[in-house]
């Protein structure tokens, strides 16, 4: 299941993808300006000109300037690209406001010059090939230093080192907020809150990695419905080794998480921003 948010009024929206869904972060905590890096992105669903809170598509992260200098850009989930693509959408918004879904609408609202998914998304089961990226006017972002991502495979490298399970990591989003022991069953609520949380590794494949969201037995927690995007960060640096991309539906098992260091990864934003 993607974790992508979906809004209930269009019905464009339903059944765009066969496992759609976006997610909150899970056990967290509110992130305030911890992480100013971590953004939310909308969609002008309903074409009034006006973003409001519960426009909010996914979530992603300013990456820096790109290569020629022409864009700021911010990375997110393909998925989150294709669903704007698949939709006749031209325009995307990305807000660095702490909540995304205040009652005026998200402070610093910055639409888009253009937006590209991998082009292998959606062609590869064994790769979801799930990358994005938003381009928006150069200069737009102001006062926020970019996230890094990793060295190429340097998740293999703690792997043979037998680190990587001890990984310190918290994911950043803004998504949905899971309810558990309710009498119909878990709820999710939305309130547009940027949030953080501690997050266990379960494990590698050469395109995810496997998050442990079970906050029951780890202490920790996960993403949710609309943290698609959404970075997981080496805890108390600027370093982020993922994106947030699919899980379970429930948001309390594992989650499946797209690498930053794999040759592809760094293929298609090494097309635009400058790589280690």
């Amino acid at each position: 299941m993607w974790k992508l948010f979906v809004r209930p009024l269009p019905i464009f929206v339903i059944g765009l993808f066969t496992c759609s869904g976006v997610w909150a972060i899970s056990n967290g905590v509110p992130d305030g300006n911890a992480h100013p890096a971590v953004g939310a992105l909308y969609i002008d669903f309903d074409g009034n000109g006006t973003i409001t809170g519960d426009e909010l598509l996914c979530s992603g992260s300013y990456v820096g300037r790109t290569k020629d200098g022409a864009n700021d850009a911010f990375m997110t989930a393909g998925h989150c690209v294709a669903f704007a693509v698949s939709n006749n959408i031209d325009r995307m918004y990305v807000s660095f406001d702490t909540r995304a879904f205040d009652p005026n609408g998200p402070v610093g609202v910055i639409a888009s010059v253009a937006f590209h998914a991998d082009p292998s998304f959606g062609h590869d089961n064994g790769n979801a090939f799930d990358f994005g990226i938003v381009l928006l006017p150069a200069g737009s972002v102001i006062g926020i230093q970019p996230v890094q991502l990793p060295p190429q495979e340097y998740l293999e490298t703690l792997l043979h080192a037998a680190a990587i399970k001890n990984l310190d990591v918290e994911s950043v989003g803004y998504g949905t907020v899971p309810v558990f022991n309710q009498p119909h069953g878990p709820q999710f609520t939305f309130d547009g809150v940027r949030r953080a949380v501690r997050t266990n590794i379960k494990g590698l494949t050469k395109s995810w990695v496997l998050y442990n969201e079970n906050y029951v037995a780890t202490g920790g927690g996960g993403t949710c419905f609309g943290d698609s995007g959404s970075p997981q960060y080496i805890t108390g640096t600027h370093d982020v080794i993922s994106i947030t991309s699919q899980g379970d539906p429930l948001c309390r098992a594992t989650e499946q998480n797209t690498r930053l260091d794999t040759t592809f990864a760094r293929a298609f934003y090494g097309r635009f921003i400058n790589l280690p």
